[in-house]
């Protein structure tokens, strides 16, 4: 029989509480010590109820009222506490950090661990109008296709992204993937790829990312001026690919060379093989090289990570310029030997509040003579782009772009050109949401055709393909826009 009263009970209990959370308290923030203190409301209020009911159950007993199996739950109920205590205080003993700075994070005190969980929601609605259509269905499958009017709301992206390094910081990893709105909600892996910082600026880098081709690609979508990439960097654009990239960063010069199983531009024939997500067998290309050198010319590197530049901002500018080829070669018999290069400059200049983008790329491709599913020769597509933002006020940013392309297909026609205009405003509403307003048309056509390859409709921006001979079709797009 063991002889304790209710109040002893209660002051030992009381006491053991308290020195454990005394003893955490010292080691954790301000955070965890107000984390502790509702715990320990949270523990007078249970210990209080069960004094009420002991002293309940002794008036109703007399001296009886504690057995031995009594004594035996009321002991487990105070090891239970103290075991959940100790639970809790485990991980703040380890010296383990953890917050939030642009992304959830978890890391060892020392700093040689880190694992970074971000993510991005972009909530998509859009307005079509396209000349030559007709309200009565065509098709009973796609009534609205054949409306002049289409419109509808859309998951633009949903991504989730690993990152962080291991060891120490000069190894860094990256696992990024989306949900595909095109594939029923599929997991589709993007970013996959292992880092080495080797000293001196420079680092080799291998797995899946994008090659050091477009300028515009190569910046997040998650920091574009408009609710798209321009139409022009849709056509050209590299993609994920695997490889292996080496780099090098100094105070006012970026370069970097990469080579892989292949990038997918547009308009390539054969030559265009993407190599994401594909085993090593897969590959459809001899070679691949890609290179790019750009020249900080005032500024710091960071402010070039998006195409905004708010009110307060230094003046900065930076000049790019790569180039890349690559060759059709083993899978892909009938497309043997296509090979495809292409040169891209850029210009970005940020201000006090201002910003401005100019890009233009060239390509040629050259089909060779035998090829029994493309006409032999060589085409030369190409296309600019000029882009601008001011902010009106601290949160508010105008913008407008204009962008030209030809695809420099083999039957030449009035389809074989892109000529769009584009105008919107971007609302800060924090540092983490965005709304994005735009309204973006094309005086040329999106006009599709079976024997026509450079035929490009890109409904990633809002656009359908138009009835033969329209034009000016155009795209009311808004965006809300998450970062977490």
């Amino acid at each position: 029989m063991i002889n304790t009263s209710p109040r002893a009970l209660l002051v030992a209990t009381l006491v053991l509480g308290g020195a454990t959370v005394s003893a955490s308290s010292s080691e954790v923030d301000a955070d965890h010590a107000n984390d502790a203190l509702s715990q320990i409301a949270e523990l007078k209020k249970v210990v209080a109820n069960q004094s009420r009911e002991i002293a309940a159950m002794k008036q109703e007993d007399g001296e009886s009222w504690l057995t031995e199996q009594r004594a035996g739950e009321i002991r487990g109920i105070v090891q239970d506490v103290l075991a959940d205590a100790d639970s809790r205080t485990s991980f703040q003993d380890s010296g383990a950090m953890a917050g939030w700075n642009k992304g959830f994070f978890l890391a060892s005190p020392d700093g040689n661990f880190k694992l970074k969980i971000s993510g991005q929601l972009q909530v998509r609605y859009i307005v079509n109008h396209a000349n030559g259509r007709v309200a009565a269905p065509v098709d009973p499958q796609e009534p609205r296709q054949h409306s002049p009017y289409y419109w509808g709301f859309e998951n633009r992206r949903t991504k989730l992204k690993f990152s962080g390094h291991v060891i120490d910081p000069s190894w860094t990893y990256s696992v990024k993937g989306a949900f595909r709105r095109d594939r029923g909600g599929t997991f589709v892996l993007e970013d996959a790829w292992i880092a080495k910082s080797l000293g001196d600026g420079w680092k080799v880098k291998v797995g899946q990312f994008k090659a050091p081709w477009l300028r515009e690609e190569l910046v997040s979508s998650s920091q574009q001026l408009a609710v798209e990439r321009s139409i022009v960097t849709e056509y050209f654009n590299q993609g994920y690919s695997q490889g292996i990239e080496l780099s090098r960063t100094t105070d006012d010069f970026k370069i970097a060379a990469w080579t892989g199983d292949g990038i997918g531009p547009r308009g390539m024939g054969g030559a265009g093989f993407n190599s994401q997500n594909t085993g090593w067998s897969e590959t459809g290309t001899s070679y691949s090289f890609v290179g790019r050198g750009e020249w900080k010319m005032a500024g710091e590197w960071g402010q070039f990570k998006d195409f905004s530049s708010p009110r307060g901002s230094e003046f900065g500018a930076m000049l790019g310029l790569s180039g890349f080829v690559q060759r059709a070669n083993q899978r892909f018999v009938a497309t043997d030997g296509t090979l495809g290069s292409g040169v891209t400059a850029d210009l970005t200049l940020d201000f006090d509040g201002a910003s401005l983008f100019v890009s233009g790329i060239y390509k040629n491709v050259t089909t060779p003579v035998g090829n029994v599913l493309r006409t032999p020769g060589t085409t030369n597509p190409f296309g600019f782009t000029v882009q601008g933002g001011y902010f009106v006020c601290e949160d508010v940013e105008a913008f407008a772009r204009y962008e030209y392309m030809n695809y420099d297909a083999p039957f030449s026609s009035p389809t074989s050109r892109f000529d769009g205009f584009t105008v919107g405003a971007n609302w800060f509403i924090n540092s983490a949401v965005k709304f994005t307003l735009d309204w973006s048309i094309n005086f040329a056509s999106f006009e599709d055709s079976n024997v026509r390859d450079w035929a490009f409709t890109p409904n990633s921006a809002g656009f359908r393909t138009d009835a033969p001979g329209e034009t000016n079709q155009w795209a009311l797009r808004a965006q809300l826009q998450l970062l977490f």
